[in-house]
């Protein structure tokens, strides 16, 4: 499973992929699909048009959308080749998307039973989040950058999982002499 995929011509990161899906529906444009992703992720991406506009550039060099100006407004739509892109990931996309959906499934799952952030883990996190989020939004970090930063979140996870365990072990142990007794 890759998060950015190759195109005759370049590489399409996650962010890009959703923008050619939702200029497949019809042409917009810029803030107008701005707002149609905002509210496709209602908050959860806070995707800026310092992110927008270059990656719009990037699929305008690489033949994968269009731009038309319409009373001074530049309009963004697909071309032919951004549609045999989204069919070719599409064709490929149904096993990529059950790991993917387990994968998040079993995060979500973690997360709910994680114990409060304390201050000093909070800074660390957010930076881990960050870096994480900037994965998915931007298509500039390097296979051994990309590589570290999975790792950093699997550690971390793989910590907070351990204390899970522990604290679940502990109460399990006392629940089991509560009921001896």
């Amino acid at each position: 499973m890759t998060w950015a995929f190759g195109v005759r011509g370049g590489r399409v990161s996650p962010l890009q992929f959703v923008m050619l899906v939702k200029l497949r529906e019809r042409p917009m444009y810029g803030y107008e699909l701005l707002k149609a992703l905002r509210e496709d992720f209602e908050g959860l991406w806070p995707l800026q048009t310092g992110t927008l506009y270059p990656s719009l550039k990037r699929l305008e060099d690489q033949d994968l959308v269009r731009s038309e100006q319409k009373d001074g407004v530049d309009y963004y739509s697909l071309t032919e080749k951004g549609n045999e892109a989204i069919a070719d990931k599409a064709r490929k996309m149904p096993g990529d998307l059950r790991l993917m959906i387990r994968y998040f499934e079993v995060l979500e799952k973690a997360a709910k039973e994680f114990p409060a952030e304390t201050s000093k883990d909070a800074g660390t996190q957010e930076e881990m989040r960050r870096s994480f989020r900037e994965m998915f939004e931007r298509d500039t970090f390097s296979p051994q950058e990309r590589l570290r930063i999975l790792k950093q979140h699997r550690d971390a996870l793989v910590a907070r999982l351990a204390a899970i365990h522990r604290e679940i072990e502990e109460l399990e142990s006392k629940q089991g002499k509560e009921d001896e007794s």
